[in-house]
């Protein structure tokens, strides 16, 4: 037996047209699942709303300020500590060229200047003859840099995530 429509019938609490409900009648008459919602509708429908105690939207408003202003602590914290770790690695990666820069500066210039000026030197020869070989620029950078340069793009593209995550999180109450 189909109890969809009389289902819906008791539920939608819309007009039925007679015939919908001689065929209502008829079939609670012979359906105990049906007749038992009906009465469970009835009695919901009888049912007082109880009204909330005294000072429920004053206690509610408090404690979503209160979740509100830890979240946003724990917010700032996570921003920090993740800040402070993305710093931390740079630092760990770029430590090598740092100390030679401290120690020797014109030797660390001296080294960096060196690849720059025979890559721009290349790039002049090259078009000087016609010859587009560009593939080969990236090849003067240190590893370490291209490994520092990479962490850090994905710690800020972590970063990135998490922000636009939690920029568009729709919060449904507390």
């Amino acid at each position: 037996m189909d109890h969809r429509p009389f289902e819906d019938w008791l539920l939608d609490h819309k007009d039925l047209t007679t015939s919908e409900r001689r065929q209502l009648n008829a079939h609670l008459q012979e359906c105990h699942a049906c007749t038992a919602l009906a009465d469970v509708e009835l009695a919901l429908k009888s049912v007082k709303v109880a009204a909330p105690a005294a000072g429920f939207t004053d206690r509610f408003q408090v404690r979503l300020a209160a979740r509100k202003k830890a979240l946003r602590r724990r917010n700032i914290w996570g921003f920090l500590v993740l800040t402070l770790c993305v710093l931390s690695m740079l630092l760990w990666l770029l430590w090598p060229a740092l100390v030679s820069l401290v120690r020797s500066p014109v030797d660390s210039l001296v080294t960096w200047l060196t690849p720059l000026i025979s890559v721009w030197a290349a790039i002049q020869a090259m078009a000087q003859t016609g010859v587009v070989a560009l593939k080969v620029i990236p090849g003067f950078i240190p590893g370490f840099i291209w490994a520092a340069a990479l962490f850090a793009a994905g710690g800020w593209s972590v970063l990135w995530i998490f922000s636009l995550i939690k920029i568009t999180k729709v919060h449904r109450g507390v």
